[in-house]
Formats: structure tokens, sequence, C-alpha cells
């Protein structure tokens, strides 16, 4: 094989390995259902200081985003209804932006039309303490401050289910 042959062989490898990995970039613990919320403190791109104490006593629906992932596109505008249909509710709703620069983000959740808050994710802070390896997650959480469940791919593909796990932390 020569050294042409052999560089074409590796390119296409690296391509097939990159589409079967989907959106994964980390490998951070997974967070499970049942657990206790960690907390953190962050400003969001409002400048507002936001803190999981801040939503004590609401459900809170955490969605974990990147620009660059086709399935976090395709979701936003589904997580937008929800949020539109829950917003008089005991619910919240806040994304967190991973695994790109902060301006790149930025730019998602004005272009995408994202109607809540918005965090950056500065030095994996967050994402660690969450076990997110990969957008988009969602991390669903009870009034009590319990992970009720975690579910990581595209939601469109289980629209009705999502429906149902954010009325379970209304």
């Amino acid at each position: 094989m020569n050294s042409i042959s052999c560089y074409k062989y590796f390119v296409w490898t690296l391509l097939l390995l990159g589409t079967l990995s989907g959106c994964n970039a980390d490998n951070f613990p997974a967070l499970q259902a049942g657990v206790r919320t960690p907390d953190f403190t962050a400003i969001s791109l409002d400048g507002k200081t936001r803190s999981i104490s801040d939503y004590q006593g609401k459900g809170l629906l955490i969605i974990f985003m990147s620009s660059w992932c086709p399935c976090s596109h395709d979701s936003i505008p589904i997580v937008n209804n929800a949020f539109q249909r829950h917003k008089n509710d005991n619910i919240e709703f806040l994304i967190v932006g991973i695994q790109e620069a902060r301006s790149k983000f930025e730019n998602f959740v004005t272009e995408r039309g994202i109607l809540f808050p918005a965090i950056y994710d500065d030095n994996k802070v967050i994402s660690r303490s969450y076990g997110i390896n990969a957008p988009p997650t969602m991390v669903f959480i009870g009034k009590d401050g319990i992970v009720t469940r975690v579910f990581y791919g595209n939601i469109k593909e289980k629209e009705k289910e999502f429906v149902q796990w954010v009325e379970e932390i209304v």
C-alpha cells in the first residue's frame, strides 16, 4: 500500500469514527436518576447569576446543547414549545452551552430563538458535575431537587415521551 492509499484509509477511518460517535466529545461519569442535583452558580447570557438553589421547590429541565450538534438543532423547537406551554407553571427551563466557544453558543441561542435562560459552561465545570458527555442531554429535576430522568439524544425521536417527562416535574 503506497503512502497516498494509507493516508486515504486513515482519513476515512477518522471520518467513520466521528460519524459513529455522534455528538460525543467527553467522558465523565453519568448522572443518574434518584440523586440530588449537583449545585452550581453561573452567570447567564443575560448577565444574571443563576444557581440551582434559585429553582428550589420548582421542577427544572436543564438542557445541555451545542451549536455544532444537529440533534441540538432538532430539539430546540420542541423544548421552546414546552417552555411556552408551561411558562406560567411551577417549572423552569435552563440551557447550558457545552463543548464550543462562548461566542458560537451565544449566536446559537440568538439564532435559534431560545426563550429561556442560557448559561455557558466555562471550563466544563457544570458538565463534569452532571456527568454530561455529549449534547443534547436533558436532565429532568423534580421540585425536591432530585433527578428524575436523564435523556441523551434527539428529543424529536421521543416527542410524546418528552411531553410526559416534562409533565412529571411540573
